[in-house]
């Protein structure tokens, strides 16, 4: 209970901090719209005459692959939270709300910054939110939306509660559970109850329910061993929630699944939502796994080198990123990936020479992403606009700048 003396000061730092919460979203609507500015002289030109490397993604197979995971969708049991984290962009994020997904995961509290900025309230940053810059963040975007975020620690816990507490808000925790991917997660059922116990007894945080990723199951390429091995996980899983529920303990979501098990996952009665991302936009990993979902996203590049068994692109791993893309429309191998050089190698009589433009499928999206400022949006060969990828990678991204002097 506050005292008369502490009441107004507590006054006037929630207004101050609700302030730097509009400062932020401010800036990000002037990233996005700086990063449109210096990229809209690509607007109306022909996909292949764009400065390269440029990530171009093709608004027709998009929208057939959102459009295919809704209809797949209705017959399931469980919802659709579709994941950012593959695409990081607020544009893709509103057409797959369109598309019927009830919310949207993100990987860090940056992405759910944005996201909410972007008009999108149901936000779950399906991912630990640890530090003391990163907390205040998720405490502060709790004042907006019902923010929720994945937790396995107690002191994590206590330390979301200190920051609610102080900024008049409520941060909702789902513990994340270990189900074989053997990365984050409480280890057994009964950790999870030991921190659902503390979550319960600390004001400013709520338990929202749990989540528990297989991910380990999306390596295994065999479609009926990876069936099983998710089956086994997800019924571990749900007795880990029988037993928070049988201690009164709610469990109003369960959530799970990638592109890789979303299937089988989400035909289970007790799951309550999954939470894909690269079945959006897809990559050379994720269609070997459900090959309905095609690629929307390439890279286009330049032959910059001709040589008489190899041609030499400017798109190397700083631009497809260490999962190594591979020609669209020529079945010619790589040979070799570099810092700025793909190599490819050529038989017969190749027809491409030095000035020429392709395109790569990128192996693995989340790497190329990351790579670039803008999709170029194009509807047949025609860019017709530009989408800011923000946030690019990791780090805030100048968001903290409403610290200062505060």
């Amino acid at each position: 209970m506050l005292t008369e003396s502490e009441a107004p000061n507590r006054t006037n730092m929630k207004l101050e901090l609700l302030g730097m919460c509009r400062e932020w979203l401010q800036m990000i609507d002037q990233t996005r719209e700086r990063i449109r500015s210096t990229y809209a002289s690509a607007i109306g030109r022909n996909r292949r005459e764009l400065v390269t490397p440029a990530l171009i993604l093709d608004l027709g197979i998009l929208r057939r692959n959102l459009t295919l995971m809704a209809e797949l969708m209705r017959s399931k049991p469980s919802k659709l939270r579709a994941h950012v984290k593959v695409h990081k962009s607020p544009d893709i994020a509103r057409l797959q709300m369109e598309a019927g997904a009830i919310g949207i995961g993100t990987a860090t509290i940056w992405e759910a910054l944005a996201i909410a900025r972007s008009g999108i309230k149901d936000v779950f940053v399906i991912n630990e939110v640890v530090g003391p810059e990163k907390i205040r963040t998720a405490a502060l975007l709790s004042r907006e939306i019902p923010l929720k975020v994945a937790v396995d620690d107690s002191s994590n816990v206590e330390a979301l509660s200190k920051a609610a507490r102080e900024t008049g808000s409520e941060i909702g925790c789902v513990i994340e559970v270990d189900t074989g991917m053997r990365r984050c997660g409480v280890s057994s059922p009964e950790e999870a109850l030991s921190l659902a116990r503390r979550i319960s007894e600390l004001p400013g945080v709520r338990l929202d329910g749990l989540t528990g990723y297989e991910g380990h199951c999306s390596r295994e390429f065999h479609k009926a061993k990876r069936e099983y091995m998710a089956r086994k996980a997800m019924d571990y899983f749900v007795e880990v929630a029988d037993l928070l529920i049988r201690n009164g303990f709610s469990c109003p979501i369960l959530s799970a699944a990638g592109t890789g098990t979303w299937e089988i996952t989400a035909s289970n009665p007790r799951i309550t939502e999954i939470q894909p991302g690269s079945y959006a936009a897809n990559d050379g990993y994720h269609v070997r796994l459900d090959p309905r979902f095609r690629q929307a996203t390439t890279v286009l590049a330049t032959v910059i080198s001709r040589r008489p068994e190899h041609v030499v692109t400017d798109a190397g791993k700083k631009t497809v990123g260490a999962a190594e893309a591979v020609l669209k429309d020529y079945d010619y191998p790589i040979l070799r990936y570099d810092e700025e050089h793909g190599i490819f190698s050529t038989y017969g009589s190749c027809p491409l020479k030095v000035g020429d433009t392709v395109e790569l499928f990128p192996g693995y999206t989340p790497f190329a992403v990351s790579y670039f400022d803008v999709y170029h949006v194009v509807d047949g060969d025609k860019v017709i606009d530009v989408w800011p990828v923000l946030p690019r990678g990791p780090e805030h991204g100048g968001l903290l700048d409403a610290f200062k002097d505060r």
